[in-house]
């Protein structure tokens, strides 16, 4: 009757050896989870974010529009393709199957959001001055990003 109320030594030794495979299997499926995740919904969620921007003509039609910074809208186009090519280049990695890190992804998203902070005033009512520090800011942060990341 004893045996009933204590399980036999090798219940011991199935537990532990169970415990681990699962852990090692979960350990090898992760990476691939986490590499397929990141690729497929970050890059969506990178994508609509650059629509948003795009489909109010972006910063360079932010500028066109504002009379006072027309003449700036130049720097608006080469943001609009900065950023982009911060898109292209999340893309690439994970075409080639380099798996983005979340911190490239967050810093990308956070340009994003950068940006389309731009957007929440008209450019005619924000002092110019400030309008394009903000944007030579965010152009010299994509700028280094874009530095880091393989051609």
């Amino acid at each position: 009757m004893t045996t009933a109320l204590h399980p036999p030594k090798d219940w011991k030794f199935f537990s532990i050896f169970t415990a681990f495979l699962a852990t090692w299997f979960f350990l090898l499926q992760t990476p691939k989870t986490y590499a397929a995740d990141i690729c497929k919904g970050g890059l969506k969620e990178l994508q609509k974010s650059q629509a948003v921007i795009q489909d109010k003509g972006g910063i360079w039609g932010y500028l066109e529009q504002s009379s006072a910074l027309k003449d700036q809208s130049i720097l608006g186009l080469q943001i609009d393709g900065k950023l982009q090519r911060l898109i292209v280049s999340f893309e690439n990695l994970c075409e080639v199957g380099k798996i983005p890190t979340q911190k490239l992804f967050d810093l990308i998203l956070n340009l994003m959001g950068d940006a389309r902070v731009i957007f929440n005033k008209n450019a005619d009512r924000q002092p110019k001055d400030k309008l394009l520090e903000n944007l030579n800011v965010l152009n010299k942060n994509i700028d280094e990003l874009l530095a880091q990341l393989p051609n």
